[in-house]
């Protein structure tokens, strides 16, 4: 009663539940695992010729720009009146645009919420706005915030002005602009006035499915980009997102495409190792002045079992908070007004490890100290994430951080592309750009890409400069909807699932002199199309080829053999 699903597969389910019941759903034998509402913000705040993907725009040889590839982009919307996403007769590029922002006119197939306009809608409106009219009228939907649009410049813009030529200018675009997270939901987590735009992990996952189920119907392969993160969950693949994206990442021609954030030096994660049963650790948080509330979540190994102490910036100690599975405990602390609760989750249910979700409500500024206790150590290993740095106040930070395992989620997914960002003007690390390897110890990144002062498309027309993780995962994106084109589209590689995409990419990326790879920070490399190319065929991928061999009265060998047609 008083609930309603939708159904992504045969495994996973977005279930709208009236609120404080969500627990009433584990009373079903068939729902297995429940998660909490996830945040996430956008990761950001040319490298396409660093990346050699230009030069396969006009090849005689090799020519690709995109064609018969869609461009999924989750992302706050696109503006459709920009000429770069028109062909040069003014009709539009974008095939979809899923807007779930506006009232429901007209949901998509198997959606309840926001309005699909199609490119027919979009070039009534194009045309109206020629004739003087007003095309909002039409398509309803505009781009506030401008960043969907910066990033679909990268990926896909037409070059009308060759500055602003994408890596696919002939891609075509299927577009969801994310609806934000209601207040009430955000406060649900302890986030309040945040200064960025903040989005529900539910709203990603259906945006996600929308462009699936697109790229089914027209039968075009597809990229899916996705340029945004979050700190919460596990850091190891085990959210839902994560395997969601994961199973969809089974299909043949589906690529989806992620940065790996900006919490490289945001001092967001910290992490340790408890030697034996019966040490401690202590873990500082340093809590800003103004910070209102503030939650995060430690992770301990399995098969450990850890307890918190807490300390606060007066000095009141509360020693050792007794682990007990999923009761929330609520310690009040009389010097700071300060309430903190902690939650035990022994094991979490995706991972098998410890969790421990703490909450500070009504957080005193100074420095909090949380000592850590192993009641029964085998591995001994913690980490600790703090929300995104644009969520907290300045001067919220661990004081002991660590920049490694600071990719955000999904980033940290089995199969996605996930992609790094450095300055391709002097290949440079850029200290922000997000860390693996997963807390797991699978290699993230699995490239890196330019994503410094790189110049796209603005909303109303005309140029703007713009850095950051999404960048970086932009001319990622594009770069892998070439290869989708040159593998499937052309009929290179029929079979090219996102597990070889990687492979391809992690073989072809540029290398550092002196850096051992892969590392932390660039994964296996720099973006290279050009090497991708050149190395997209190993000798154990050749034909097989029958040989004989004939020895002559001289002993000497001769061998015949027929190698491949495109060698």
């Amino acid at each position: 009663p008083n609930a309603c699903a939708f159904i992504l597969d045969e495994n996973y389910a977005i279930v709208s539940i009236e609120k404080g019941k969500a627990d009433e759903l584990k009373k079903y034998k068939e729902i297995v695992y429940v998660q909490e509402p996830i945040i996430y913000t956008l990761g950001s705040i040319s490298p396409l010729e660093t990346a050699n993907i230009d030069k396969f725009h006009d090849n005689p040889y090799l020519n690709l720009t995109g064609n018969g590839v869609i461009a999924g982009l989750v992302d706050t919307g696109i503006d459709y009146m920009n000429s770069e996403f028109m062909y040069e007769d003014d009709t539009t590029k974008i095939l979809r645009l899923w807007d779930q922002t506006v009232k429901s006119q007209k949901s998509p197939a198997d959606f309840n919420f926001g309005t699909e306009y199609n490119s027919e809608e979009i070039n009534s409106a194009i045309k109206l706005e020629k004739s003087g009219g007003d095309p909002y009228t039409i398509v309803n939907s505009k781009d506030e915030i401008g960043h969907g649009t910066e990033m679909a410049g990268i990926i896909a813009g037409r070059g009308k002005n060759s500055q602003l030529k994408g890596a696919a200018p002939n891609a075509e675009i299927a577009a969801v602009k994310l609806k934000q997270a209601p207040k009430s939901s955000l406060e649900d987590l302890g986030i309040f006035d945040p200064a960025v735009p903040v989005y529900l992990n539910t709203d990603v996952v259906l945006a996600i499915k929308y462009l699936f189920n697109i790229s089914r119907q027209l039968n075009k392969p597809i990229v899916i980009y996705v340029p945004l993160g979050t700190n919460s969950g596990g850091h190891d693949g085990s959210t839902i997102i994560e395997r969601y994206i994961d199973d969809l990442s089974e299909i043949r021609g589906l690529d989806v495409v992620t940065g790996t954030g900006n919490e490289g030096d945001a001092d967001i994660h910290t992490s340790g190792k408890i030697e034996k049963t019966g040490d401690t650790k202590i873990l500082e948080l340093k809590v800003d002045e103004m910070e209102r509330d503030i939650t995060f979540s430690i992770w301990i190994n399995k098969p450990d079992k850890v307890s918190v102490g807490i300390t606060s910036p007066s000095g009141e100690v509360i020693d050792r908070i007794p682990a007990k599975l999923r009761q929330t405990q609520e310690v009040k602390f009389v010097f700071e007004g300060s309430s903190v609760s902690v939650v035990y989750y022994l094991p979490e249910e995706a991972t098998g490890d410890e969790q421990i979700k703490i909450r500070i409500k009504n957080a005193k500024g100074g420095i909090w100290q949380f000592k850590l206790t192993g009641d029964y150590i085998v591995d001994g290993t913690y980490n600790a994430w703090l929300p995104q740095r644009a969520l907290l106040k300045e001067n919220t930070r661990f004081l002991n951080p660590s920049q490694y395992i600071t990719l955000t989620t999904p980033s940290t997914a089995r199969k996605i592309t996930a992609s790094a960002e450095y300055n391709q003007d002097n290949n440079t690390v850029i200290s922000s750009s997000g860390r693996g390897y997963t807390r797991d110890g699978r290699i993230k990144p699995v490239i890196a890409a330019g994503g410094f002062n790189v110049i796209t498309t603005a909303v109303g027309g005309g140029v703007t400069t713009v850095s950051g993780s999404s960048t970086g995962a932009a001319v990622t994106a594009g770069a892998v909807i070439l290869m989708m084109e040159w593998g499937i589209v052309q009929g290179n590689d029929p079979t090219l699932y996102s597990n070889k995409i990687n492979a391809y990419l992690a073989r072809g990326a540029a290398k550092r002199a002196g850096d051992t790879y892969p590392n932390q920070q660039w994964g296996y490399g720099m973006l290279d199309l050009n090497n991708i190319f050149v190395n997209m065929r190993s000798c154990e991928e050749m034909d097989i080829v029958p040989v004989k061999i004939e020895k002559s009265r001289k002993k000497k060998s001769s061998i015949f053999i027929r190698m491949p047609d495109y060698y």
